[in-house]
């Protein structure tokens, strides 16, 4: 590739990263209501609609939020990288405002378990005894259980204080803080006995050694015939995205499983009837204990 070839790429890269910041700025303005310069307004305006087609909608405020923080949470990982290359692999969001963004979108793998339960009659059984959810963060997934199944019991884990506050705070607040204990513990120290009906696993955040261990922690903990859930990152498929993917989760401490390779932890745990349910971000599979 040409030095010119460099440089057409690098101003097209450019305009998309600016595009989301105008994105960002527009959410901001919608949040915040702050007073800004009329010409800088309309063609603020003008880059959203090329960029966005038919604009950001009528997003309510929950909404506008959460687009903010994804957007926000992008740029400094931009940031972060480019500035700091050579930091160790580590998680570490501390910004509310994205830790509760994460939490709301964390919600999907429950409404998702559930439309499978529809036709899994073993399924929809585990889900009324005890759940045990790895990295609850602000406890969007044990919240959500505990409205989806009124008999279900959740127990949080968590190593993130700045998310595990928020969690305690999230919880208080509902109407669920009975069926919901929330511990700030490493999954690959968990010792419970086996009496947990479903156990989920957010595999890509951890590294490859962490996981195995917590596949073991967690196969122990399982009642038999009881199910481990893994969620699984599904990278998008163009090459460029697949690879940024891969960059992102290796900065932040963790690894990109495929299915095969997940799949092949079960079998040698002896976990049976292994599924998998494709999805974008998230894949999830299942199986039982024997």
């Amino acid at each position: 590739m040409t030095f010119q070839d460099v440089q057409h790429t690098l101003r097209q890269m450019g305009d998309a990263a600016r595009g989301l910041a105008a994105i960002g700025a527009a959410l901001r303005l919608r949040r915040e209501a702050p007073d800004i310069h009329p010409e800088v307004a309309r063609r603020l305006h003008d880059v959203v609609a090329a960029v966005v087609p038919g604009g950001l909608g009528d997003l309510d405020q929950a909404q506008v939020s959460a687009s903010l923080a994804s957007v926000t949470l992008a740029l400094q990982e931009a940031r972060d990288l480019l500035e700091c290359p050579e930091r160790p692999p580590v998680w570490q969001v501390r910004d509310p405002a994205m830790l509760q963004a994460q939490g709301q979108a964390s919600r999907v793998v429950v409404r998702r378990l559930a439309a499978l339960a529809a036709d899994r009659p073993a399924l929809a059984a585990a889900l009324t005894g005890r759940f045990l959810d790895v990295g609850t963060g602000v406890g969007g997934i044990a919240l959500e259980a505990a409205a989806q199944w009124p008999s279900l019991r959740v127990v949080g884990l968590d190593i993130w204080e700045p998310a595990l506050e928020l969690a305690r705070a999230n919880v208080a607040a509902s109407p669920f803080r009975s069926r919901i204990d929330l511990r700030l513990q490493d999954v690959t120290q968990f010792d419970d006995p086996a009496g947990y009906a479903l156990t989920w696993l957010p595999a890509p955040f951890l590294s490859q050694d962490a996981a195995r261990t917590a596949l073991d922690r967690l196969t122990v903990a399982l009642q038999p015939k009881g199910y481990l859930v893994v969620g699984l990152y599904a990278p998008p498929p163009d090459p460029v995205g697949a690879a940024l993917a891969a960059l992102r989760l290796a900065r932040s401490g963790g690894h990109l499983w495929s299915c095969a390779a997940m799949e092949a932890e079960l079998r040698s745990r002896k976990f049976t009837a292994i599924e998998t349910s494709a999805g974008q971000p998230v894949t999830l599979m299942m199986g039982r204990r024997a």
